[in-house]
C-alpha cells in the first residue's frame, strides 16, 4: 500500500483532485482523504492538469468502445468538459435520436410507472427524465419549453473558452448539475423555475 500511496501524492502533486486520481489508480477514495489528512495537507491545491499524449490515446481507445464521453471521463479521472473538447475536435459527436426513448418513457409514466422506473428502463438520466416529465424538449444546443419559450446553449462559445487540455485547472469536485436542479422542498423555487422567473424579469 506504501506504493499507492506514494503514486497518490505524485499525481495529486500534478494538479489532480483526490476523486480523480483515487479514480485513476482504483483506490478507495475514504483512503486518499485519510492519506491527505494525515499528511496535513490543506484543502487541494490549484496546478495545471496536464495530460500525456498516453492519455489522450487511451481516451480514444475506450472511446471508441464505449462511444460515451462522459464515461470514459470519468473512468479515467479526466476532466470531462476537456474530454469533449478532444472528441469535438476530432470530430466526433456522440449524441443520439432519443424520440423513441421519449415516447416509451411517456408511455411508462401514463401507466403508472415511477419516473426513477421509468428512468431507468428507456437508459436516461434523472435530468433528462425530469425535463420530458415537465414537457421540456431538449434540442441540439437548448431546451424548448411547454409555453414555445426556446433557451439556447452557447456551446460552441463554451468550448472555445475552455482552456488548453493541458492547461485546466482542476481544483475539489464539480458539482452535479442533476443536485443543482433537484427541489429539495416545496417552500423552494426549483432552478427551472427561478430560470423562468428570470427571464420572464428580463422580458419585462
Amino acid at each position: 500500500m506504501a506504493k499507492e500511496r506514494e503514486e497518490f501524492f505524485h499525481r495529486l502533486d500534478r494538479g489532480g483532485t483526490i476523486r480523480a486520481v483515487a479514480a485513476e489508480l482504483g483506490l478507495s477514495v475514504d483512503s486518499c482523504y485519510r492519506w491527505r489528512s494525515e499528511a496535513q495537507l490543506s484543502t487541494p491545491r490549484v496546478k495545471n492538469r496536464s495530460y500525456t499524449a498516453e492519455d489522450k490515446a487511451e481516451f480514444f481507445r475506450r472511446l471508441k468502445i464505449s462511444g460515451n464521453v462522459s464515461r470514459v471521463a470519468k473512468e479515467l479521472g479526466f476532466v470531462r468538459v476537456t474530454c469533449y473538447k478532444w472528441a469535438h475536435r476530432a470530430g466526433i459527436f456522440t449524441g443520439t435520436d432519443t424520440r423513441a426513448q421519449r415516447a416509451r418513457f411517456l408511455d411508462l409514466r401514463a401507466a403508472g410507472v415511477s419516473r426513477a422506473a421509468a428512468a431507468s428502463q428507456v437508459q436516461v438520466d434523472k435530468r433528462t427524465a425530469a425535463d420530458w416529465d415537465k414537457g421540456i424538449t431538449q434540442i441540439t444546443g437548448g431546451r424548448r419549453y411547454p409555453d414555445g419559450r426556446v433557451v439556447r446553449y452557447a456551446q460552441a462559445a463554451i468550448l472555445a473558452n475552455v482552456k488548453s487540455p493541458r492547461t485546466t485547472y482542476t481544483r475539489g469536485t464539480p458539482v452535479d448539475l442533476v443536485r443543482l436542479e433537484t427541489v429539495v422542498d416545496a417552500r423552494y423555487l426549483s432552478l427551472v423555475e427561478r430560470e423562468q422567473i428570470h427571464d420572464l424579469r428580463r422580458s419585462g
